[in-house]
Parts: structure tokens; C-alpha cells; sequence
């Protein structure tokens, strides 16, 4: 199989911040009055800042202070990292070194915008590894669409189909495999779940599993 490139997903797949957001809303729906359940939230695992806002209101109609209540969720989110740090996933470190040593050509595909994300690489000491970082405000259309993939590969210079995707969402997975690609699943909070079972190409539990069967796949 020709692997060339190698694009990751950032929340929940190298960082591990989904719980942290999750937390976070919850914290800001009760200031407004909203409870907002973990089962909702999953949800929007992999979404853009625009579909998880058309989630919420769909759920809560139109009064949904979204805009107010995502300001407060992310000065939680601030005080939480800054007091805990940011954790990344195991294996995360040892397969951007071996990336690094062989030459693979990486990417950043996330959905969330380009001033959080860069922020978060940043804080967690990986920003430097990345070719490139594409955000959730550098597309039209969100995961599940594979826009954010396309351009990815694009920006890489390497066709999609040449390209290894690593995702812990459905969103995700499902995105990859609409984009032509090679997907890998690495669940995070969802670790059941049919949709992306049948589009995932391969499934890892952990990015260390992830690593050797990159390493066997460019054999």
C-alpha cells in the first residue's frame, strides 16, 4: 500500500481534551439555565463551531444563548488548561518522531477554529512537527463532508488516496472515507459504534497500535 502522507485529527485523537469540552458545556449550560447532557455533547464530537451551534439549537430552540453560553464554555476550557495543562494520547510523541525521522509528510485536519487550535498544539509542544494545520474555519462544509480532508492532502501536495487519516469520531472516520482516503479509527470517547466500523479501513485502540501498523502498511 502507498502511504505517503499522514493527516491526524487533533481533539480526542492526539489531545485529550473531549472530556474537558464536554465538562466545560455542561459548566456553561447550567449558568444559563440549560442542561446539557453528555449524551448531547457526544454529539458533537467532530463537528465545526457552526454545526455544533445548529446542534444546540436544534435541541433547545432558537432561545439557546449559544453564542453567550460557547464564550463562557471556553473560559472554562482556558482555566482548566491553564491550571491542568493539555494531555496528549499515548504514542502520541513516538509516532511524530518516527513521522519525523522517516520523512512522512504530516498534517493537522481539525474542526476546530484556527486561534483554539494553534493554541491547544502550542500548549501541548507539537505545533513544530506539522507541515501544516487545517482548521475547522478553513472550509465551506464540516466533517462528515470531506472538504477539510481534500484540502488537507492538497495543501500536502499527496493524493487523497495515498494518504493515511487518523480519527477518533464518526464524523471523522466517516469523512475520511468520503474523501477517498485511508482511514484509521482510534476510538476516544465513542468506542462502540457501527458507522464507523463499516468506513474505517483499519481500527486501532491507541496510537501505539496506530504506529506499528503504519509501520507494517509502508512496508
Amino acid at each position: 500500500m502507498m502511504v505517503e502522507a499522514i493527516i491526524f485529527d487533533m481533539d480526542g485523537l492526539m489531545l485529550d481534551t473531549e472530556n474537558v469540552a464536554i465538562v466545560c458545556w455542561q459548566k456553561a449550560g447550567e449558568q444559563f439555565g440549560y442542561t446539557i447532557t453528555r449524551e448531547l455533547m457526544l454529539q458533537a464530537i467532530g463537528r465545526t463551531v457552526t454545526d455544533t451551534k445548529k446542534l444546540l439549537l436544534n435541541h433547545f430552540g432558537e432561545d439557546f444563548p449559544y453564542e453567550e453560553a460557547r464564550k463562557v464554555r471556553a473560559g472554562h476550557t482556558k482555566d482548566y488548561i491553564e491550571t491542568k495543562g493539555i494531555d496528549t494520547k499515548e504514542g502520541l510523541m513516538d509516532l511524530l518522531i518516527y513521522c519525523q525521522n522517516e520523512g512522512i509528510p504530516i498534517a493537522v485536519a481539525t474542526s476546530t477554529h484556527r486561534h483554539h487550535a494553534e493554541s491547544l498544539l502550542e500548549k501541548a509542544g507539537i505545533k513544530s512537527y506539522f507541515n501544516h494545520i487545517i482548521c475547522g474555519d478553513d472550509v465551506s462544509n464540516g466533517k462528515p463532508a470531506p472538504d477539510i480532508f481534500l484540502l488537507a492532502s492538497k495543501t500536502l501536495g499527496i493524493n487523497i488516496d495515498q494518504c493515511i487519516i487518523l480519527e477518533d469520531s464518526e464524523n471523522g472516520i466517516l469523512a475520511a472515507s468520503r474523501a477517498g482516503a485511508i482511514p484509521i479509527w482510534v476510538p476516544d470517547l465513542i468506542i462502540e459504534s457501527n458507522i464507523a466500523k463499516q468506513h474505517a479501513q483499519y481500527i486501532c485502540d491507541s496510537l501505539v497500535d496506530a504506529k506499528h501498523l503504519i509501520e507494517h502498511l509502508r512496508e
